[in-house]
């Protein structure tokens, strides 16, 4: 008996130190800085050499700077990676089938318009498109659904924690950032064959390909070559070279057939006008397709941007997406869908039955707080009283806007009952937490604690009036990664190292290590087991220790 209790702890043993290795394979990868530094100068000149690149700001539109980017993938469960892929499809289906419900929509938004000025705005355009008839049923949809991996500790003897994939936010208006996270995870690969890990083990990424191609069935469709195809943005985009490289893709798709301008909102409100056919007109010339690349709900359009928004809707132009697609991602959207029997409503077929459970399975905690009655005021008060357990986010949150700890309680205790039907609770996660480097233009690589959220790419193509889909397709991801004691970030580029079993290993406080900044991208590596580190034998190999300090660009200790 003895002999069997010593084999099963020195086995238990045997598996954290594994799950050790595999979450902090990033710190076992570099024996000096030297090492690090070496490795993240081929990535910056990778970056550069191939198009990883933002505008740097609106003064200086002739200056680029590289994507800021983990250094390598972060480590990321395929179980949970797959299930948060196999999903897509089915979410798509459900937000397009939402959008095709005008009735839907317009109750849902009743009490939000009665203190959130902007939703007021676009719910009035919305009415009016039902008012004065749907003139074109084509629409497409780009939709990123944002996922964490939810830590559930063990109640067990056992300790064995648990992960599981929570749906975190759902978009459906401008989605960018799909070329360079592409790029991110192909110099990923490259990085991990660099210190002798398998660069197969990255999953591919052709988000971008897959909304070009989407983009150009959407023109096509509208049946005219002559016709414009517009890009709505504002004036300055950091992502502009991206467009660029969609509008390049176009013209070459078309056979130099398609022709695309880029119209600011606000110049949209004098440059476009309605033909007597109700075709929008662009200086008296018919636009096809509006890409929009500002988010109808994150953007916060004046008078004339919203007037520019009602006349692309009341159009003839295929939208992409069209405002009903825009607005049934809100928070508010996603805190309806997840009430009992919502889903239903969308999915009556029983033969849909399978995408309603798994649908179901990656929604978290949601609360509407718009309700005066004693199981909201219950809810608030357990809000008030344990503030770590919850984030409260408003509908138009598109990242740094949320409430958490001691602000939601003070936003709390201080909002109106209007107010507040304008803001969701959630559930506040726990995010697995894992180790790794960072890059951003004019700082060194720093190394911390972060978390990883996934997000999931797809386009749907389908007609608001008669609900078909003529395409419904996943493909694309990103994981956004940040440091694991900041609560916003925006997009960053990533790649994530997806294992298949491993027990959540133990990981030194926060405190310990040096912050990292949020809004990095980084990618999954796909992986059954993890390979041993091959040390010399990689080609970014081992430097000798009398050698690791020296012709270090940055200085202080290498951990």
């Amino acid at each position: 008996m003895n002999f069997l209790l010593f084999i099963t702890i020195i086995f238990t043993f045997a598996k954290i130190a594994k799950s050790n290795a595999v979450l902090n394979y990033v710190e076992e990868a570099f024996s000096s800085r030297y090492e690090v530094q070496k490795l993240a100068n081929y990535a910056i000149d990778w970056a550069f050499n191939n198009g990883m690149i933002l505008r740097y700001d609106i003064r200086h539109n002739f200056i680029a700077q590289f994507s800021p980017v983990s250094l390598l993938p972060s480590p990321f469960p395929r179980e949970a990676f797959e299930k948060a892929i196999a999903v897509q499809e089915a979410m798509q289906l459900l937000y397009f089938r939402v959008a095709c419900d005008l009735d839907f929509l317009l109750d849902a938004y009743k009490d939000v318009v009665k203190t959130d000025k902007h939703i007021r705005q676009l719910v009035d355009i919305l009415r009016e498109v039902k008012e004065q008839g749907i003139r074109q049923p084509k629409t497409l949809m780009i939709m990123r659904s944002d996922y964490m991996l939810n830590t559930v500790k063990s109640s067990k003897k056992d300790g064995k924690d648990r992960y599981e994939i929570k749906q975190i936010e759902a978009n459906t208006g401008a989605i960018t950032g799909l070329r360079i996270d592409r790029r991110t995870t192909e110099l990923h690969q490259r990085l991990l064959k660099r210190i002798g890990r398998d660069p197969t083990n990255a999953p591919q990424n052709e988000g971008d390909t897959n909304l070009i191609n989407s983009l150009f069935m959407a023109w096509e469709s509208f049946g005219n070559s002559d016709a414009l195809f517009v890009i709505l943005s504002a004036n300055w985009n950091k992502y502009k070279f991206e467009l660029r490289n969609i509008e390049d893709e176009l013209e070459r798709l078309s056979g130099g057939k398609l022709r695309v301008e880029y119209v600011p909102l606000l110049e949209g409100y004098t440059n476009f006008s309605l033909a007597d056919d109700n075709s929008l007109l662009l200086n008296g010339k018919i636009v096809g397709i509006v890409y929009s690349g500002l988010s109808a709900l994150g953007y916060q359009a004046n008078e004339k941007e919203m007037h520019t928004r009602k006349i692309v809707e009341l159009s003839t132009a295929i939208k992409a997406p069209s405002l009903a697609i825009g607005i049934s991602s809100s928070k508010k959207i996603q805190q309806l869908l997840a009430s009992p029997g919502i889903l239903e409503r969308f999915f009556p077929d029983p033969a849909e039955a399978d995408k309603v459970k798994a649908i179901r399975e990656t929604f978290t905690g949601l609360w509407g707080l718009e309700k005066n009655d004693e199981q909201t005021e219950r809810l608030i008060a357990g809000a008030i009283e344990h503030p770590s357990n919850y984030v409260l986010k408003p509908n138009g949150e598109c990242g740094g806007n949320n409430y958490y700890d001691e602000r939601l309680r003070e936003k709390l205790l201080t909002m109106t009952r209007e107010e507040r039907s304008a803001h969701i609770l959630m559930q506040k996660l726990h995010p697995m937490t894992t180790k790794n480097y960072f890059l951003r233009p004019f700082y060194a690589p720093k190394f911390g604690l972060v978390v990883s959220e996934l997000g999931v790419y797809g386009t749907l193509m389908g007609d608001l009036l008669t609900r078909d889909v003529s395409s419904n397709v996943q493909r694309g991801h990103l994981l956004r990664t940040k440091s694991a004691g900041v609560n916003e970030g925006g997009i960053g580029v990533g790649t994530a190292q997806l294992l298949v079993k491993f027990r959540l290993a133990k990981v030194r406080p926060i405190d310990r290590l040096r912050a990292v900044a949020p809004g990095h991208h980084s990618s999954p590596v796909l992986l059954q087991t993890w390979p041993s580190r091959v040390g010399q034998t990689g080609q970014l190999g081992r430097t000798p220790k009398a050698f690791s300090d020296r012709g270090s660009p940055w200085p202080g200790k290498f951990k």
